[in-house]
């Protein structure tokens, strides 16, 4: 799993210390290598999508989709200019 995620990380994020963490609060249960989500995991991983879908409508109030569109395509543009991947899919 930390290889998958890896590609993500351009902060230095110890990944074995965050599986060790969500193991030690019941979130995640390890056999043999492999982990799955506890129930209270499962509750944790809604609780945090219902809170993103409301940031996600949060943000985006009184945005329309084809202004939101432009302005990322925008940005993804600058962040080349500046030598960076502007390409959002990995």
């Amino acid at each position: 799993m930390i290889e998958r995620l890896a590609k993500w990380d351009d902060l230095g994020i110890d990944f074995n210390g965050v599986f060790d963490d969500l193991v030690d609060r019941g979130w995640l249960a390890e056999d043999a290598g492999r982990m799955t989500l506890t129930e209270a995991g499962e509750d944790g991983r809604v609780r945090a999508r219902e809170r993103n879908l409301r940031v996600h409508e949060q943000v985006h109030d009184g945005i329309d989709t084809a202004d939101f569109v432009t302005t990322i395509n925008v940005l993804r543009r600058m962040v080349a200019n500046l030598g960076g991947d502007g390409n959002l899919h990995a």
